[in-house]
């Protein structure tokens, strides 16, 4: 393997909201730099598409569960920069106001880039980015109670909110468009209770590891 392939290393990381997509993908960043590879995440949380242009309360009732929410065209342009060793302006989404916040903020390249979010495997121009793709299966109870206690404690959802949307558009998205992306991955993981899968995540490292030496 050549100095340019080594470069730069982009895991992609799918599965249903509440799986544990952002937990892995912290802890692989943090596990690798102990071992001087510096990471980031790359969030296709923050490529929803700006609401502006509807009412607040029209917002709260947009269909964010869907792929055409998000701005896929900007979430590739900007995951194609960091692959080539440049700078970019990421939008931070406000999941209280259900739009982009006015400043972006500036995320340089790393060697390793974590690509997580439900439709990171969904993407065909996605998938062709990604070095290594893991999907994260959870069991639905586990799932729910994670995405409840998400939306409460960092979204200021109330419960029927919450409820309601997991209903409306949370399951029925994930088995029509989610799901059918475990057939994209390398790699499965099957993600129960509250602790991070030890085997899965220092495999996940010592391969990392291996690849830049």
């Amino acid at each position: 393997m050549d100095s340019k392939t080594k470069t730069r290393f982009l895991v992609g990381i799918a599965g249903g909201s509440g799986s544990g997509k952002t937990t892995l993908a912290k802890k692989l960043v943090e596990e690798c730099g102990k071992i001087g590879i510096v990471g980031q995440i790359f969030s296709l949380d923050n490529y929803y598409r700006p609401l502006d242009h509807l009412r607040f309360e029209e917002r709260k009732t947009y269909n964010f569960d869907h792929p055409n929410a998000i701005d896929s065209t900007l979430a590739l342009k900007h995951i194609k920069a960091l692959r080539a060793g440049k700078s970019i302006s990421q939008p931070i989404y406000d999941f209280k106001l259900h739009t982009r916040e006015k400043a972006p903020v500036v995320c340089r390249p790393t060697k390793l880039i974590i690509f997580e979010g439900l439709y990171t495997l969904y993407f065909p121009k996605f998938l062709s980015l990604c070095d290594y793709k893991i999907f994260i299966s959870t069991g639905m109870v586990t799932a729910v109670l994670r995405r409840v206690q998400r939306d409460i404690n960092e979204r200021g959802r109330t419960i029927e909110d919450t409820k309601h949307q997991i209903l409306s558009t949370v399951l029925p998205m994930y088995e029509t468009y989610v799901k059918p992306t475990q057939r994209n991955a390398h790699f499965s993981i099957n993600w129960e209770g509250e602790e991070i899968p030890e085997k899965a995540t220092e495999g996940l490292v010592r391969m990392l590891r291996d690849h830049f030496r």
